[in-house]
This record gives C-alpha cells, sequence and structure tokens, in this order.
C-alpha cells in the first residue's frame, strides 16, 4: 500500500513538474519579446544621445570666425560610437544636392531682401574660365525642363548687383551689374577676369577700378582672408509672360575651395547595432541688406 503511495506522489510530482515547466516555457516567450524591445529600446536611445554628442564635438571644432579653415573631414572616436562629418569648404556652391531652390537642389537662391555672400580665398585664380565662374537663371517654374522663362526689359537691364569688400574698403559695380540679357542666357558664364566686360566698380573714396584690380591689391583681396563678394537683386524678376518670379537660381565655380554659405554637419552614433543619423546645417555667415541699393552715374 505504501509502494503504491510513493509512485502515486512521484507520478503526480513529475506532473506537476511538467506542468510548471511548460507554464514557465509560455511565459518567457511572452515575456523574452517584451525584453528584446526594450534593449533595442535602449540601445536606440543610446545611438540618439551618441549623434547627438558627436554633433556638439563637430560644433566646438569648427572655426567661430574664419569659415574658410574648417575641415572637411571627421573620424570615428575610439569607444566613442561617434562619428562626424564637417563640409564646409567646396569647389562648387552649393553642394549638388544641397542647395535650397524648391525646383532644383542643385541650386541655390537669390531672393529679394535675401542677398548671397561668399568668402573669397586669396588664391582664386580668376583666369581659370574654365573654373572659375557664376550662373545665374530663373527656376523652371513650370516644370517643363526647358528653362524657357525669361526676364523683360531691355537687354542691358541691369537685375544683379555686385560689391567686393576687403578689410577698410568696398568697391561697388559701376555699370558692370548683371543684367537681363546675361541672365536669359543660360550659357553665360558670369566672369571677372580681365576682360570679361571688364568689371568695373567704384570704391567708397571715389576711386575707379576693376574687380579685378581690386582683388589682386596687396592692400585689399590680397593682403586678407576677409574679402567678401556680395550679390544682390536691384530690379524686380519680371517675366516675359508678365508674371514675377520668386527668386533666381545661381550656381558658383571656383577653382580651388570656398567657404560655404552653409556648413553640413552629419553625425552618426551607434549602440548594439542601432544608428542613429543626424544631419545639421550651419550658417556660416550673414549677409547685410544695408547696401542693397545703387546708384547709376
Amino acid at each position: 500500500m505504501k509502494k503504491n503511495q510513493s509512485w502515486s506522489a512521484l507520478i503526480i510530482g513529475i506532473f506537476v513538474t511538467m506542468i510548471i515547466i511548460v507554464i514557465a516555457i509560455y511565459l518567457l516567450e511572452k515575456i523574452l519579446p517584451f525584453s528584446r524591445d526594450i534593449k533595442g529600446v535602449e540601445n536606440g536611445n543610446i545611438s540618439y544621445y551618441r549623434a547627438n554628442t558627436a554633433l556638439d564635438e563637430a560644433l566646438l571644432s569648427m572655426s567661430g570666425d574664419d569659415p574658410s579653415i574648417e575641415t572637411s573631414s571627421g573620424a570615428l572616436i575610439n569607444g566613442s560610437g561617434f562619428t562626424y562629418q564637417i563640409t564646409a569648404n567646396g569647389l562648387t556652391l552649393p553642394q549638388p544636392g544641397q542647395g535650397n531652390s524648391e525646383y532644383d537642389p542643385n541650386w541655390a537662391v537669390l531672393a529679394p531682401g535675401k542677398p548671397i555672400q561668399l568668402v573669397l580665398p586669396t588664391n582664386i585664380e580668376w583666369n581659370a574660365t574654365n573654373y572659375t565662374f557664376l550662373r545665374f537663371r530663373v527656376p523652371d517654374l513650370d516644370g517643363n525642363n526647358a528653362w524657357d522663362q525669361t526676364l523683360t526689359g531691355w537687354i542691358a537691364m541691369p537685375i544683379i548687383n555686385w560689391n567686393l569688400t576687403a578689410s577698410g574698403d568696398t568697391l561697388q559695380a559701376s555699370g558692370s551689374q548683371i543684367n537681363a540679357d546675361q541672365i536669359n542666357n543660360l550659357a553665360t558664364k558670369i566672369l571677372f577676369h580681365p576682360g570679361s566686360l571688364n568689371r568695373f566698380g567704384k570704391t567708397l573714396s571715389g576711386s575707379s577700378t576693376t574687380f579685378y584690380g581690386f582683388y589682386n591689391n596687396i592692400n585689399y583681396c590680397k593682403g586678407t582672408q576677409k574679402c567678401t563678394i556680395k550679390f544682390s537683386l536691384i530690379n524686380p524678376l519680371v517675366l516675359t509672360s508678365g508674371e514675377k518670379a520668386p527668386y533666381l537660381e545661381y550656381q558658383a565655380h571656383f577653382n580651388v575651395p570656398v567657404p560655404l554659405q552653409t556648413a553640413v554637419i552629419e553625425a552618426q552614433g551607434y549602440a548594439g547595432g542601432f544608428r542613429k543619423n543626424i544631419t545639421r546645417f550651419i550658417q556660416q555667415m550673414t549677409t547685410n541688406e544695408a547696401l542693397d541699393f545703387t546708384v547709376f552715374q
């Protein structure tokens, strides 16, 4: 009798143990996915904060007053789990795909009340016409990829004024503004070397000189890293259809790297197979609209 009871207790114990094991396995199958998700959320948050750390590191490494010395690369810091890259200089402005035109991301905007201003290094070769030039155009407003909408007005109607500023003096365009015909002709390269329409200007003191002469003067652009060129609209952008264009598009090409108007920081953070990317656009310079007028003589 006692022997039968012992066997019965053993069988019941085994049965109860099996039930507990089955319940435990079932609960583990339900709990483990949640624990994995929690770990994934944790790693996702870590990668996000590491990407922001990379962004802060990039900002700290940037120069506060001279964008022309910015690096254009970053590196993975060992053990940090993050990396960053700064693109602050380029041969083409804007960089491919980073323009702010709504009609073509490879072009940037020159709009009424929103001039463009570029910092010029001292070693630009303005004679390198295949490399150093600007282009302006009316955007493809109708989306037909023909760029067949043109500005109205007489051929020589000035549309864009330019001025070149060095430490202590400024050269204002004098009869050498960029006109409607140059903008309408998509093949036109806006040049500033000697003989390219002789870009004449006047200094603040009233003396006359050319853009090329001012830039190459050791007392001005050749003697400072702070030389800037500025373009601004001085007439309405009226089309032959009678409508007004919202802005012009432009590209600038140089033979040496020039500081971009907006630096691009690309930061990445890593954690447990997760990666977070953050892209930040940092304006490197501001423009002054106080001189957006022209006195014709």
